[in-house]
C-alpha cells in the first residue's frame, strides 16, 4: 500500500484506526489472508478506488489469519470480506471479488456528497444565525435539488423566521419520498399551527376572551392552539390538559388529540412531553 489513505490494524489498535476514525471519515476494512487468491485481486481494485477518493475514504486492512479474534468479532466466515464503517458503526459490507464499478457505487453510498457538506455547516447555525443556515441549505439545494436534509432544513428555517406563506408553498413542493419522513410530520404541524396563527385573532384577544368566559371550552381550545403556534408549549399543553380534565369528549377529544401532535413537535421523549404525558395519563386512567 503507498497511500496516506491506507493502513493495516490489529487487534490492540482497530479501534483507533477504523472506529474512532469512522466518526470523521468512512473506512473500509478489509479483512484477507495471505494464501487468498482472490483477496490479492481486490487489493489492487480496492487501492485504486481509495486513492480516487483523494482523503474522503480511508482503507484499513486486516490479515484474519492473525487478527483472528477480529474476525470472529464480525462473522467473517469467507474472504475477502469488506466492510464499511461510517460514525463508528459498520453502514455496508460485500464479499468476494466485485467489479471496480461496483465497488465505487458501494463507496459513493458511503461518502458524503457537497450537499451533504453544506447541510452539516449549516445545522448548528440554525438556532443563532437562521439566515445564513437558510443560504447554506439553499446552496446545498443548487448541487443537489432532491437533498432531503437540506429541503427540510429550509423548511424548518422559513417556519423559524415566521415566512410562513413561503413555508406552505415550499412545503407542498417537497418529494413524495420526504412525505413520510417522521420530521416532515412534525414540520407539518408546525405549518398547520402557523397557518392558524397568522389567520386568527391576536394572542391578546384570545386571552381577553378565556379570560372573560373561563367556562367556554371553544376560547381555551383556540387560546391553547394559538400558544402552541407561538411556540408556548408549555402553557399550551397545560391549556389543552384543562379541556380534558373538563370534557374529553370536547371536539371528539381534540384537545388530547391536540397534545399528542404538540408531543410530536417537541420531540416524543423530551422532557416536556414526558411530563405532559403523564399528566394526561393520569386523568385518562
Amino acid at each position: 500500500m503507498d497511500s496516506i489513505w491506507m493502513k493495516e490494524a490489529n487487534e490492540a489498535d482497530f479501534e483507533e484506526k477504523v472506529i474512532a476514525a469512522s466518526k470523521t471519515t468512512p473506512v473500509l476494512v478489509d479483512f484477507w489472508a495471505e494464501w487468498c487468491g482472490p483477496c490479492r485481486m481486490l487489493a489492487p481494485i480496492l487501492e485504486r478506488v481509495v486513492n480516487a477518493y483523494q482523503g474522503k475514504v480511508q482503507l484499513v486492512k486486516v490479515n484474519t489469519d492473525e487478527n483472528p479474534s477480529l474476525a470472529g468479532r464480525y462473522r467473517i466466515q469467507g474472504i475477502p470480506a469488506v466492510k464499511a464503517f461510517v460514525d463508528g458503526h459498520m453502514a455496508d459490507e460485500f464479499v468476494g471479488v466485485l467489479p471496480e464499478r461496483q465497488i465505487r457505487e458501494f463507496v459513493d453510498n458511503l461518502v458524503p456528497s457537497e450537499a451533504d457538506l453544506i447541510a452539516q455547516k449549516a445545522r448548528p447555525l440554525e438556532e443563532k444565525q437562521p439566515r445564513e443556515a437558510l443560504g447554506l441549505y439553499e446552496e446545498a439545494l443548487k448541487h443537489e435539488p432532491q437533498h432531503a436534509a437540506s429541503l427540510l432544513g429550509k423548511l424548518r428555517l422559513l417556519l423559524a423566521l415566521g415566512r410562513v406563506e413561503e413555508a406552505r408553498l415550499f412545503f407542498n413542493h417537497l418529494p413524495a419520498a420526504l412525505q413520510f419522513h417522521e420530521e416532515t410530520r412534525r414540520l407539518q404541524i408546525r405549518l398547520d399551527l402557523a397557518l392558524s396563527q397568522k389567520s386568527g385573532p391576536s394572542l391578546a384577544e384570545l386571552q381577553a376572551r378565556a379570560a372573560r368566559e373561563p367556562e367556554n371550552l371553544q376560547h381555551a381550545f383556540d387560546l391553547a392552539h394559538r400558544l402552541a403556534a407561538d411556540g408556548e408549549y408549555e402553557k399550551a399543553l397545560e391549556t389543552y390538559l384543562a379541556i380534558v380534565r373538563k370534557d374529553r369528549r370536547f371536539k371528539d377529544d381534540g384537545a388530547r388529540k391536540a397534545m399528542l401532535q404538540l408531543f410530536e413537535v417537541i420531540g416524543p421523549r423530551s422532557p416536556l412531553a414526558e411530563k405532559y404525558r403523564e399528566k394526561l395519563a393520569q386523568i385518562l386512567f
